[in-house]
């Protein structure tokens, strides 16, 4: 497929701009992915399929034109999204590609067909809280300990199917939670110091709402505007509590479990026992310093959003 094609004038439609190497992609195949948009009744100014690398450039000369803009990626691609545009001021619209794209669930995007369909009905902006961990920008969430080695598990396997990479993270995450329960943490909360040991902590932009069964709206947020982080420690101990949190995270009333702690604040300070802790970013994982200074700026990213679909 060429890099890129024009299919209206200037000024019309969207330019969509997908990084080829996402899950969605190399799951589905370019042709598929091109005869979907094809298919539905948006439309395109431009198709830009982009090498991870020229993604940059792609989204400089693209955020640069009149058209409305829609990018295609996991969650890494959608942070490094509005990374740039968030400091120009443009909004752009998601497109569900890539392993996860939890900015997508909170949207009420499940699907590329759905997702076109709903952008092809009109949009408009809307302004989202944007969180900060060490001057790092995540939109969704932030985590350390069992979460960012789970990343680097999923990312070795992203070309096994879904189907049997399930049970497989289960088996890993259980494992890892139960050899790293011990860890200790200490989280400042508006000076206030709290030790915990826990095996994982994940700090997201705006509380998470409780949900109930198998469904991909099991990480969806109470609002993408409400001005704080929440952070969640996961405080199990025992295998059979290790389980237990693990089966609700995947069929829902994970908020629920009784050795969950949840927080709220608008900042957060987390001193792990590590110099350098593993830190799971919107999904990339990157090596930061402790203490992991967290901090929240309110309507800082600008997103395109289908008329139809209005955030919880």
């Amino acid at each position: 497929m060429h890099p890129s094609r024009s299919f209206i004038r200037m000024g019309e439609g969207f330019n969509i701009l997908i990084n080829r190497k996402s899950g969605t992609v190399l799951n589905m195949g370019e042709p598929a992915v091109e005869a979907a948009i094809t298919a539905s009744e948006i439309p395109v100014a431009e198709l830009c399929m982009s090498e991870p690398e020229d993604m940059q450039t792609n989204l400089e000369r693209l955020s640069k034109r009149p058209e409305r803009l829609l990018i295609g990626g996991g969650d890494g691609t959608i942070r490094e999204t509005a990374k740039y545009l968030a400091a120009h001021k443009k909004a752009f619209g998601v497109l569900p590609f890539g392993t996860m794209n939890l900015l997508a669930v909170d949207l009420g995007l499940t699907s590329l067909t759905q997702a076109l369909d709903a952008y092809a009905g009109g949009t408009r902006e809307q302004t989202m809280d944007a969180g900060f961990v060490n001057g790092e920008i995540f939109l969704c969430c932030a985590s350390i300990g069992t979460m960012p080695q789970a990343s680097v598990y999923r990312e070795a396997r992203r070309m096994t199917n879904k189907f049997l990479l399930l049970p497989q993270m289960f088996l890993f995450v259980a494992d890892n939670m139960k050899r790293h329960r011990h860890e200790r943490i200490v989280l400042e909360e508006n000076g206030v110091m709290r030790k915990y040991r826990a095996p994982a902590v994940v700090v997201s932009v705006n509380r998470f709402a409780d949900t109930e069964g198998l469904t991909e709206s099991n990480f969806k947020r109470i609002s993408l505007s409400g001005g704080e982080l929440a952070a969640y420690i996961f405080s199990t101990k025992s295998p059979t509590a290790h389980i237990r949190l693990l089966w609700r995270l995947i069929f829902g009333h994970w908020l629920k479990d009784p050795d969950l702690i949840e927080r709220t604040a608008p900042h957060f300070r987390i001193w792990s026992q590590h110099h350098k802790p593993l830190v799971s970013i919107d999904g990339e994982v990157m090596k930061l310093k402790s203490p992991l200074a967290f901090t929240l700026k309110p309507d800082f990213v600008h997103l395109l959003m289908p008329d139809e679909q209005v955030p919880s």
